[in-house]
């Protein structure tokens, strides 16, 4: 609909890559040059993804694709058009809500999903891309970590004695190993 690019464009490739049609989103499967049953294969798979896309997006979106020869061309043209990788104004916005969010009266799993969801939007929007790979795992511990502090911080005060017990393991478990124990704890 012009504001939910990142969710739209996973569905896409999730929907039309579990039919095995990837190479048509990436680019990578291209019309055959020679006329014939190949080709007319290509084509009518083209046009079948092309219409999936084609009808996944609000009308008033679609009709800026409409007339797009491939796949490729209407997933490059949005991508340019909507993707926003790499903005700053909407890195700062999924951090803002990062910092707003708080368990509150969210279940556990609600309050730990809302977080992971962000924070993969946050690396979609903001990647961070090592050129050594000693840097990269450095930088993955320090994000874990990092997450895992949000994460317990933003807890209801009843886990304070598990956010305790959790903070004094050496080494500090993972956020997921965090989330199982107080998930187990919740219930």
């Amino acid at each position: 609909d012009g504001t939910n690019y990142l969710i739209w464009s996973r569905s896409v490739f999730l929907a039309v890559g579990a039919r095995g049609f990837s190479g048509f989103l990436t680019g990578a499967s291209k019309k055959p040059a020679e006329q014939g049953d190949a080709q007319n294969k290509w084509v009518t798979t083209n046009y079948l993804i092309m219409s999936y896309l084609l009808n996944s997006m609000e009308s008033t979106v679609a009709r800026g694709y409409l007339l797009m020869d491939s796949v490729t061309d209407i997933l490059i043209s949005a991508e340019k058009t909507f993707s926003k990788k790499k903005n700053t104004s909407q890195c700062y916005e999924i951090r803002k809500k990062l910092g707003d969010t708080k368990q509150k009266e969210m279940s556990v799993f609600q309050y730990y999903s809302t977080l992971k969801g962000l924070w993969h939007e946050l690396d979609y929007y903001g990647p961070f891309n090592a050129i050594n790979p000693i840097d990269a795992a450095t930088f993955q511990e320090w994000q874990d970590n990092h997450r895992l502090f949000d994460f317990l911080a933003g807890l209801n005060v009843e886990f304070e004695p598990i956010r305790a017990q959790i903070l004094s393991t050496k080494p500090l478990p993972s956020l997921e190993d965090a989330f199982s124990s107080i998930q187990s704890e919740d219930t």
